[in-house]
């Protein structure tokens, strides 16, 4: 039996799959070994840990099954296929879990997320494509699963419609496994979280620390994988504040250079930088020396899924969705907003003065609460990709989709008063809901798909 290993790279535990070579021979189920009644034979196993996989006498037919106990853990086929051609692929679960297909850099599944304690039954359809093999697969989520009976067969079909569908980033796609948690899927190691939840009851957000976010913590409320894979942010109208100052809720992450080294301070009371936060590399010297950065680039693609509906005028259907903040100020807040009678939505950004005002900029429709429905707007669901970069005084904001720049914007920060000693930045991403007037469970929600910072070193 063969373990996978993770190689130092963040990938899912699902895609690290062993192919070997199989027979072609059309025959009624090509699956060796499909109830496990012969053992491991025809099967791979692996899980991260080196553990996690078991052969059970708990089964559907037969005498056996297979047992997954540990997040991430695995069983793998690979079968001879005809290309372009329909498959469907079944197996008998109890527990909760995924079963799947991966073809070159493409991978079907479907799950089941709910526990159960009896057995039923889940399919997965797929199209061949190009491929002349198939791995299937079936995975666990986190909680105890089993697998039995698996079965796969040609569908006599030319097209139709197919199960969900994860591409890897080879081929274009983020390599996201519905199976893991956000901090399995995602580097988090640099960040800590905000919710609005007050679970421990000090009236105060509460807070996952970037050592709880990599060891793959989730908040079914308000922080989850999505069912691609992708990474949930929601923060309802009423809830936790971060401070007594804040007005809004918000589930969101917090950039954290110190990467759990918890001798190092999040942030210093007399606003100098320090090695957790970076600066501009207009600052002066001294302090990009103490600084644990200099300039920074943001990149995050998203979907906005959903914005409050009730409320205010001024303040119903926007969110923030990526942030430069300073020790007190913001050097850029960047919105979505789309407004109930309209089909898609606004972007734009506020640059705030270092102890002033914030200043607008338009990059996709209007900002404003009786805006019209912009043409070149982006719907809910819709994916898109911001970038977020700072060069010295320059501040640079871009917003892409399929590498195409659709609004771009830069700010001169000469005058913004951020070229001090005593500052510091950090980038903060997720959903800052800027709603307060809307019923109380009325909220924003967005899911990432990519989520990457980069920062230089000072020269001298």
């Amino acid at each position: 039996m063969a373990t996978c290993c993770n190689s130092g790279r963040l990938v899912p535990a699902v895609l690290l799959m062993v192919s070997y070579a199989v027979s072609a021979a059309p025959i009624a189920n090509p699956v060796v070994n499909p109830g496990f009644e012969a053992g491991w034979r025809g099967w791979t196993d692996g899980e991260p840990s080196g553990e996690g996989t078991a052969l059970s006498d708990v089964a559907h037919g037969g005498d056996r099954s297979v047992k997954l106990t540990e997040d991430g853990a695995f069983v793998s086929q690979t079968i001879a296929v005809r290309p372009q051609t329909h498959y469907r692929l079944s197996a008998w679960l109890r527990g909760a879990g995924s079963i799947g297909a991966k073809l070159g850099g493409e991978m079907f599944f479907e799950q089941q997320r709910k526990k159960s304690n009896k057995w039923r039954e889940i399919e997965v359809t797929f199209s061949s494509g190009v491929s002349d093999s198939v791995t299937v697969f079936a995975s666990c989520g986190g909680i105890e699963v089993r697998f039995d009976d698996f079965r796969l067969e040609a569908l006599d079909v030319s097209e139709g419609e197919t199960s969900a569908r994860i591409i890897s980033s080879r081929s274009g796609g983020y390599g996201l496994s519905p199976d893991l948690p956000p901090g399995r899927n995602f580097d988090l190691l640099g960040w800590y979280l905000n919710t609005p939840a007050d679970d421990d009851g000090n009236g105060i957000s509460d807070r996952f620390s970037e050592l709880e976010l990599a060891r793959g913590v989730t908040d079914d409320r308000y922080f989850k994988t999505a069912d691609d894979g992708g990474m949930v942010f929601r923060a309802t109208v009423e809830g936790a504040r971060t401070s007594k100052n804040t007005r809004y809720t918000r589930t969101e992450l917090r950039q954290m250079l110190r990467r759990g080294d918890s001798s190092i301070r999040t942030r210093t009371d007399d606003r100098t930088p320090n090695k957790n936060n970076w600066v501009f590399s207009s600052a002066p010297l001294r302090a990009q020396r103490a600084a644990g950065g200099v300039d920074g680039r943001l990149r995050a693609t998203l979907a906005v899924n959903y914005v409050t509906t009730t409320g205010d005028d001024n303040q119903v259907g926007r969110v923030v969705v990526g942030q430069i903040h300073a020790a007190v100020d913001e050097p850029i807040r960047l919105y979505y907003r789309k407004l109930p009678g309209n089909a898609r939505g606004s972007i734009y950004a506020a640059h705030e003065i270092s102890d002033g005002d914030d200043i607008y900029f338009d990059l996709i429709g209007s900002r404003y609460s009786n805006a019209e429905d912009p043409a070149d707007g982006i719907a809910l669901g819709e994916k898109f990709t911001y970038e977020i970069e700072t060069e010295g005084n320059q501040l640079f904001v871009r917003i892409m989709q399929s590498g195409e720049v659709l609004a771009a914007q830069s700010i001169d920060m000469s005058d913004s008063g951020y070229d001090v000693d005593n500052d510091y930045m950090y980038f903060k991403a997720g959903v800052y809901n800027q709603n307060n007037t809307g019923e109380p469970e009325d909220y924003v929600e967005a899911t990432f798909y990519e989520l990457e910072t980069s920062h230089g070193r000072h020269e001298n």
